[in-house]
């Protein structure tokens, strides 16, 4: 027995905490965001790293099936919980930069898809507060800002809203596609996000 939890204790380390994460977060310049985006690492409550699957292929021969690795897919949103501040900074600002992309009160779009883009990343801390993995977002903008739930019976709460951001695609770390062990290396898009 104590050799099984050596060996666990060796493999597992200090494991990784579902409260230790860090959101790295830039708006596009358009936005005119005015929110400090440390407020944003710190008032984000919860978020997730993403998920990917692989299809499959089933091919058959003469009753026997073979399975084939298929296409990559994976849900192009990811969604972020904000505590609520009373001049409701972050929300302002991720309302603005809808109106960056589809001002509808003007009835008026972005002429530049580009330049309402963004990149966000999420990063794994250690228990000393150290980065041990980062996952980057790219070409994100928010496709739905959540509503607030407010009424006079709601005592010792803080508001909270979601924020769910739409993205075309994501890597972890740098290098991941040719050497896995790599994930841990900064990307160029981690560098222009710091």
């Amino acid at each position: 027995m104590s050799n099984v939890l050596s060996t666990l204790k060796e493999a597992l380390g200090a494991g990784a905490r579902a409260s230790k994460y860090q959101v790295k977060f830039s708006f596009p310049s358009v936005v005119g965001a005015s929110v400090d985006t440390r407020d944003i690492d710190t008032l984000c409550k919860a978020t997730s790293f993403p998920a990917m699957t692989i299809g499959q292929i089933e091919v058959f021969n003469q009753g026997r099936k073979m399975v084939l690795p298929g296409d990559t897919s994976f849900t192009n949103t990811w969604t972020l919980t904000f505590l609520n501040t009373e001049a409701h900074n972050i929300r302002r600002d991720m309302v603005k930069w809808m109106a960056s992309a589809d001002h509808f009160q003007n009835n008026m779009h972005s002429g530049s898809p580009n330049s309402v883009l963004g990149e966000l990343a999420i990063s794994q801390l250690d228990s000393a507060g150290n980065v041990t993995a980062t996952y980057t977002f790219h070409n994100v903008f928010p496709q739905e800002v959540g509503e607030i739930s407010i009424g006079a019976d709601q005592v010792d709460t803080i508001q909270e809203f979601d924020v769910t951001f739409s993205f075309t695609d994501w890597v972890v770390g740098d290098g991941e596609m040719q050497n896995p062990d790599s994930a841990n290396a900064a990307t160029e898009n981690e560098s222009a996000l710091s």
